[in-house]
């Protein structure tokens, strides 16, 4: 089983910080993620236009590090979501990747929507 879960933790100037917690398999991450709002409504859009025509990718990109989280439709409505939380600078960090369907897709829109409500 994987998962992944946003938490919004504060805006400052344009920038929302949130945080993002992983499980794949037996491993698990979390890494705060700092995206302007301008970028994560841009991301909403992507991820919105793919969960209504079941196609296409989207990457959300933490402004201070290398970390990423990508979002790219497979077929049969399954969805391959991959990244990095932690960053490399770091000591201990996670390199993910796993399958889940469509319908996680719409929880995570509704989710990033409240962020920058």
């Amino acid at each position: 089983m994987a998962n992944i879960t946003f938490e919004r933790l504060y805006m400052v100037e344009g920038y929302i910080t949130f945080l993002i917690k992983i499980k794949s398999g037996e491993f698990s991450g979390a890494s705060n993620f700092c995206i302007s709002e301008s970028a994560l409504q841009n991301a909403i859009t992507s991820l919105s236009e793919m969960y209504n025509n079941l196609t296409g990718s989207c990457q959300i990109q933490d402004y201070d590090s290398d970390d990423f989280v990508l979002f790219k439709f497979l077929n049969l409505g399954h969805i391959e979501i991959s990244g990095q939380a932690g960053g490399s600078h770091c000591p201990q960090y996670l390199r993910y990747q796993f399958t889940t369907d469509q319908t996680v897709l719409g929880s995570i829109v509704s989710i990033l929507r409240s962020m920058v409500a």
